[in-house]
């Protein structure tokens, strides 16, 4: 299964890529919205998760879950936002938009391997 994780911090990527490529997660890392939508675009496969931090330069996170919304191409990927946004409203914004799923940083390797769970075999 390939992830993207898509974070402008370079430490939660490492995080996440920990967790998730043991486990057998092709992992591709993107440090703002703007390389998650040069991936889609240049990928032969689309991925089968991706995790996403909302606040990132170029593009944030919610901007690209937008995108991703508005494409038949992209509409099907499920998103997880993990994101230090911890106010309702976003959450629920993110939700209402599309995503699957909802971290709130910090997180333990067990919140984010729930959500990914639930989220590929819900």
């Amino acid at each position: 299964m390939k992830v993207i994780v898509a974070d402008d911090s370079m430490l939660t990527r490492k995080i996440v890529v920990k967790y998730l490529e043991p486990l057998g997660y092709s992992m591709l890392q993107a440090a703002n919205g703007g390389e998650v939508i040069e991936f889609l675009q240049g990928e032969q496969s689309l991925p089968d998760l991706i995790l996403m931090d909302w606040n990132m330069p170029v593009l944030d996170g919610f901007q690209v879950l937008q995108m991703l919304g508005k494409d038949n191409r992209y509409r099907e990927i499920p998103v997880i936002m993990l994101t230090s946004e911890s106010d309702d409203t976003n959450r629920n914004q993110a939700l209402e938009a599309g995503a699957r799923g909802y971290i709130t940083k910090p997180f333990t390797s067990d919140d984010l391997m729930q959500a990914v769970n639930d989220t590929l075999n819900g």
